[in-house]
C-alpha cells in the first residue's frame, strides 16, 4: 500500500493554518496602542545572549533559533507541545513506497524580502550546500540524500540512497530554514557572506536592528503573504536569570522561556502573568569524550554514572520539575524508550568499587581518579547541577573541576573544537528514536563525544528504515541496552520548560499545537 502518511499529516495539521494564514488574508490597521482586534504592538522576549550570526543554517544557534523561526522558513516545522509536523515552506509532502524518496509541494506566495520569489532551486541550492559542508550541522543528516531534483520552481524532490520514514521529521528541527540562492551563490563561502550579519530573509519578520550584546528588533514584514499581528519583536539580550525574572514581574519583558524552575511558585501568584509547563524529549545530560584517554575506559564512565544523584539534582535544582531520568532515550516517548537497560542508580560506595576492581588505586588525597573537567555554560541550571555532581563523585573518589562559559565560547570550545573531556548539555531527541544517530552514529556532526559502535550503527540505519513501529521499537531498544553498558553519554533529568508571558498576550508558540512552528511568533497578538 502507498505510504501517504506524512502527506496526509501534513494536510490536516495544516488546515487550520491553512485557513488562518497560507492565503492573504484581511488585515486590521494596526495602531500605535495595539488595540484588541486592530492588530500591532511591540512583544518583548527575553534572549540569552547574541546569535553567532544571521545565517541560520550553518550552527546549531541557540540563541539564534527563535529569531530564525521568524525570519525565515524550513519546508516543514515542529510545533512547540508535541512535536507534531506542520507546514511552513511547504504547503504538503509525500514519501513513495519505500521511504527512498520525499517530495515537497511548495507554497507558490512566498518571497524574498528583496522581492524575488522563493522557489525550488532555493531550497536544492541550500541541501546541497549544506551535504557539502560536514563542518554545518545539519551536514551529517544529509549524507543519505543521494540527490535532489527540481522537476518544476515548485516542487522538491529527495531521493534517498536508504529508506528513511524518519527523514521528514528531522527537516522540522535544527539549521534546516531555506536561505536564498540569489543571495549566496556568488563564490563566497557561506561563513563569509555579507549577507549574514545584512540578512535577506522569507519570514513573517525582518531584521530591523541588532545591537550587540543588548537586542535584536524584527519589524513586521509587510510583504509576507501573511503579515504577523505584531507590529515589532524585541530580542531583549539578558543573561542573567534574576534579573531576567525581576523584568517579567516589572513587565519589562513580556516572554521568558526556560525559566528558573525555582520561580514557578513565585510567578503563578501574578494574575498579569500565565505560567505554562512543558515536557519536551529533551533532557539534560552528561557526554564524555570518548578519545580523552581520561574517560575511554567504560569503568570509569560507569563509576561516574553511578556517583550521580539524580533525586537531589532534580530537587534542588529544578524543584522537582524536571524529573530524575535513568533511561537513554526520554522515557516520555513510551514506544521507543528502554526501561530495563538504564545507567546505574546512585551508590557512590558501588562507584568506589566499580574503580577498585578495574584497578584503580586511591591516592593519598583519596581520589581515584584525579584531573577530570566539566564544561558548562552559564545558566539554565548547569553550573549548579555541575556542583552537585562534583560533591557526589568527590565522595566516590573521583576529582572533577568545573569550567562554566558564555553559551557561544562554550558551543566553539566544546562543539566545533571537541575541546572537553566530560560536558553537560541539552538537546533535543525528538520526535522520532530516530534522532539517536544525530548523538551517537559514528561521524554525525552532533556526536560531539566522537563516539563509535558499528553494531550501533548497524541497529540506527535498520531504525530508521523500518516503518513498523514494533520493529523499529525493538531496534532503538538494542540501542540503548549497548549504550547503557558503554555509556558513551547519561541522562541526568528530564526536561520541562517553564515558560511565562504577559497575559496582555494570546496565541503564544504554545498554543499552536498542530497549527505553527515552535518560537513561531507570528500568530502572537495584543489583547490588553
Amino acid at each position: 500500500m502507498k505510504r501517504k502518511l506524512a502527506r496526509l499529516m501534513a494536510v490536516v495539521l495544516g488546515a487550520s493554518m491553512l485557513i488562518a494564514g497560507c492565503g492573504k488574508q484581511e488585515q486590521g490597521t494596526a495602531s500605535n496602542e495595539g488595540e484588541k482586534g486592530n492588530g500591532g504592538g511591540t512583544f518583548i522576549i527575553r534572549a540569552t545572549g547574541d546569535p553567532m550570526s544571521f545565517n541560520p543554517v550553518i550552527n546549531a544557534d541557540d540563541n539564534g533559533y527563535p529569531i530564525f523561526q521568524n525570519m525565515y522558513l524550513r519546508l516543514c516545522a515542529l510545533d512547540s507541545s508535541k512535536q507534531n509536523l506542520v507546514p511552513e515552506a511547504a504547503k504538503e509532502w509525500e514519501y513513495n513506497e519505500d521511504a527512498t524518496v520525499l517530495t515537497f509541494k511548495l507554497r507558490e506566495d512566498l518571497k524574498w524580502t528583496d522581492g524575488e520569489p522563493l522557489t525550488s532551486e532555493d531550497v536544492k541550492y541550500t541541501f546541497d550546500g549544506i551535504k557539502e559542508n560536514p563542518q554545518y550541522y545539519f551536514s551529517s543528516n544529509m549524507q543519505n540524500v543521494a540527490s535532489i531534483e527540481t522537476p518544476d520552481e515548485y516542487t522538491v524532490v529527495f531521493n534517498l540512497a536508504q529508506p528513511d520514514a524518519s527523514f521528514v521529521k528531522i527537516l522540522g528541527w535544527y539549521a534546516t530554514f531555506i536561505i536564498p540562492e540569489h543571495v549566496y551563490n556568488n563564490g563566497t563561502a557561506w561563513t563569509e557572506n555579507p549577507a549574514n550579519m545584512e540578512p535577506v530573509s522569507c519570514g513573517p519578520f525582518k531584521l530591523e536592528e541588532y545591537k550587540q550584546g543588548e537586542s535584536i528588533t524584527l519589524v513586521r514584514n509587510e510583504d509576507y503573504a501573511e503579515p504577523a499581528k505584531l507590529d515589532k519583536l524585541i530580542f531583549s539580550i539578558i543573561p542573567d536569570e534574576a534579573t531576567a525574572i525581576q523584568a517579567v514581574r516589572n513587565g519589562e519583558i513580556d516572554f521568558f522561556e526556560n525559566f528558573p524552575a525555582a520561580s514557578v511558585a513565585e510567578l503563578e501568584t501574578d494574575e498579569n502573568l500565565r505560567v505554562i509547563v512543558n515536557q519536551y524529549p529533551s533532557p539534560i545530560r552528561m557526554v564524555f569524550n570518548t578519545k580523552a584517554e581520561s574517560v575511554s575506559d567504560a569503568a570509569v564512565r560507569k563509576a561516574i554514572a553511578t556517583a550521580i544523584n539524580r533525586e537531589e539534582i532534580s530537587e534542588k535544582v529544578f524543584h522537582e520539575i524536571q524529573k530524575p531520568e535513568y533511561n537513554l532515550y526520554p522515557s516520555m516517548i513510551e514506544w521507543a524508550t528502554n526501561s530495563e537497560n538504564t545507567a546505574p542508580k546512585f551508590d557512590t560506595a558501588a562507584a568506589s568499587k566499580i574503580l577498585e576492581d578495574a584497578g584503580y588505586k586511591k591516592d593519598a588525597d583519596g581520589y581515584y581518579i584525579k584531573g577530570l573537567t566539566i564544561d558548562v555554560f552559564e545558566g539554565a541550571g548547569y553550573p549548579d547541577t555541575a556542583k552537585l555532581i562534583q560533591a557526589t563523585l568527590a565522595e566516590a573518589g573521583i576529582g572533577v573541576e568545573i569550567q562554566v562559559s558564555e553559551y557561544n565560547a562554550w558551543q566553539q570550545k566544546v562543539g566545533d573544537n571537541r575541546d572537553f573531556v566530560i560536558l553537560l548539555m541539552g538537546g533535543f531527541m525528538g520526535p522520532d528514536p530516530a534522532a539517536l544517530a544525530t548523538r551517537v552514529q559514528t561521524d554525525m556532526t552532533f556526536n560531539w563525544g566522537s563516539y563509535s559502535n558499528a553494531q550501533v550503527d548497524e541497529l540506527l540505519a535498520k531504525g530508521a528504515s523500518t516503518s513498523d513501529e514494533t520493529e523499529r521499537a525493538g531496534y532503538y531498544k538494542e540501542v540503548q541496552k549497548i549504550l547503557a553498558e558503554e555509556l558513551p553519554y547519561l541522562n541526568i533529568v528530564n526536561f520541562a520548560g517553564p515558560e511565562v508571558n504577559s497575559t496582555r498576550f494570546e496565541n503564544l508558540p504554545y498554543d499552536g499545537q498542530g497549527k505553527w512552528g515552535w518560537a513561531d511568533y507570528s500568530h502572537v497578538e495584543l489583547v490588553k
